[in-house]
């Protein structure tokens, strides 16, 4: 029979040898596990993520064409294959090695890379600890340079369409699974094929697969395509399952204008975190105080725009609200460009989300938002400069104009506004544009409009009259003018002005004709 003294000796053994097995860093030992990779393919670099379940330690090495990852105290769950295979550009496959000695080595294996970036994320709203493996592309040869177009030529409106969110962020996520990036990258697609149908204009995708941009690089891109207009494209959610209606918002230097466009830009703008970009919550000060200087006259355009394109939505699907607002979007920090974000539809409303999974309902809004890029620039001009010998306006834009012609002025008549009226809901019922009705009535998009208040509104039907001729005035169109500039300075609408001119939606303004334009 063992003594006292003996037992106590052996449970003592027997806890330090327990103690010794759960931190012995061996295989089923582990203090962290790697339980999934995942991995997305963009046009300039391939991505490999490996989850864990505690944050990781570990290192990498390069050896010719193998990146090998040894995570210390770490194993992979025995769900997990021993080899990947991934085979998009740069990459092959992963290749897991028994874990020894506490460490748990992946190899991947690269091809025609042209280096690799390799950093860790930390948990964040449901993203587990990550290891994210970059590897950047080799960049593709140059195309032999095609000969230039003969002169003289158009020069086109280049606007950037940004499907938002993308890759390792979802964005919002409705009740029957439908992730947003997806059903954006969609409505994206749909608004760039609209806009190049236009004449005189081309649209560019900031993505076109499912991967993430960063901010910095979706800004990038409007500004290395030298971009007229930048539309952020997204699809909203609230924990209100009702919610419902398309949504327009500019970007603030300051404040957001409400409560809602302060929480959607906060969770907007973690998009480089969840997305995974290093130090992707970096935000210099002095982008602020450059914003604040320079920025102004831009922010005012893309206030112009957000108007018409707010416009254009009312007539097609219901809006949020009847007016644009401001919050400060970090997609939209771009100096010298005008820059809208646009929420399609409310993808946590199950109606909505059924909408924004049609075909038809993506189409609806790409062919509204093109009609408000169009109603906003115009038709753009011939470059003068690139005609040797500019000829002689004939036809639509010859100096002899009509004896009578059809002009923008408008019978009117007084509504009262009544429960349930907004401005895009009263603009549709009297067949005219908010633009008109804020004209008529002095008024500013933020103006309340409340129930029982009388506004001006023009008659339908009885919008055209004959002006004589000694009302009118000839003006010679100059390099840089477009419709939209020419209408504004006359207080008129675009379509107003091509009447004016007894012009069709595809006649171009050419640079150095002679137009009519109220005096």
């Amino acid at each position: 029979m063992l003594s006292l003294c003996e037992c106590r000796i052996q449970k003592i053994l027997f806890i330090l040898f327990i103690m010794a097995a759960l931190l012995w860093p061996g295989r089923g030992f582990a203090a962290n596990e790697i339980s999934n990779v995942r991995y997305w393919a963009a046009p300039d670099h391939t991505r490999v993520v490996f989850d864990l379940s505690e944050e990781p330690v570990y290192d990498y090495s390069i050896k010719e064409n193998i990146l090998t990852l040894e995570f210390t105290a770490t194993d992979f769950i025995k769900t997990l294959s021993r080899e990947i295979p991934i085979e998009k550009p740069g990459i092959s496959r992963v290749v897991f090695k028994d874990a020894t000695g506490g460490v748990c080595k992946a190899e991947l294996i690269l091809n025609e890379y042209s280096k690799v970036e390799v950093f860790k994320l930390k948990k964040f709203m449901g993203k587990p600890d990550r290891v994210v493996v970059d590897i950047i592309l080799k960049p593709a040869a140059p195309e032999e340079a095609l000969p230039e177009p003969p002169l003289p030529s158009v020069k086109k409106r280049v606007i950037v369409i940004d499907p938002g969110h993308g890759g390792e962020d979802p964005g919002a996520v409705g009740r029957n699974g439908t992730y947003e990036k997806h059903v954006v990258l969609a409505i994206s697609r749909e608004i760039k094929n609209e806009i190049d149908k236009m004449p005189g204009y081309r649209a560019i995708l900031t993505r076109d697969g499912d991967y993430y941009v960063s901010f910095k690089n979706r800004l990038d891109t409007a500004r290395r395509a030298n971009a007229d207009l930048f539309i952020s494209v997204h699809a909203d959610a609230a924990r209100n399952r009702q919610a419902r209606g398309s949504s327009v918002y500019c970007l603030s230097t300051r404040g957001a204008s409400n409560e809602a466009a302060r929480v959607l830009a906060n969770n907007e703008n973690l998009s480089d975190i969840i997305g995974g970009v290093p130090n992707g919550e970096s935000n210099n000060q002095s982008d602020e105080i450059v914003l604040n200087m320079f920025q102004t006259h831009t922010i005012n355009m893309s206030k112009t725009y957000a108007s018409d394109l707010i416009d254009q939505l009312g007539r097609v699907h219901c809006l949020k609200y009847p007016v644009f607002h401001e919050a400060p979007f970090r997609v939209l920090k771009l100096l010298d460009i005008p820059a809208v974000l646009l929420e399609t539809a409310y993808i946590s409303n199950a109606e909505e989300e059924r909408l924004l999974k049609k075909n038809s309902f993506r189409k609806t809004i790409a062919q509204a938002v093109a009609t408000s890029v169009g109603s906003f620039f115009g038709t753009p001009t011939v470059q003068a400069a690139t005609v040797e010998t500019p000829p002689r306006p004939t036809g639509r834009y010859a100096d002899a104009a009509p004896k009578k012609v059809q002009a923008g002025a408008l019978r009117t008549s007084v509504y009262v506004v009544k429960r349930g009226d907004n401005l895009s809901s009263i603009a549709r019922k009297h067949d005219t544009n908010l633009r008109v009705l804020l004209n008529l009535n002095k008024m500013k998009m933020s103006d309340r409009l409340f129930v029982g208040r009388k506004i001006i509104v023009p008659v339908p039907g009885a919008q055209d009259f004959e002006i004589p001729q000694k009302q009118l005035k000839k003006y010679t169109v100059k390099d840089g003018d477009t419709l939209f500039s020419l209408a504004r300075s006359c207080s008129i609408t675009v379509d107003e002005l091509r009447r004016l001119n007894n012009m069709s939606d595809t006649d171009m303004l050419l640079s150095g004709s002679r137009i009519n334009l109220p005096q």
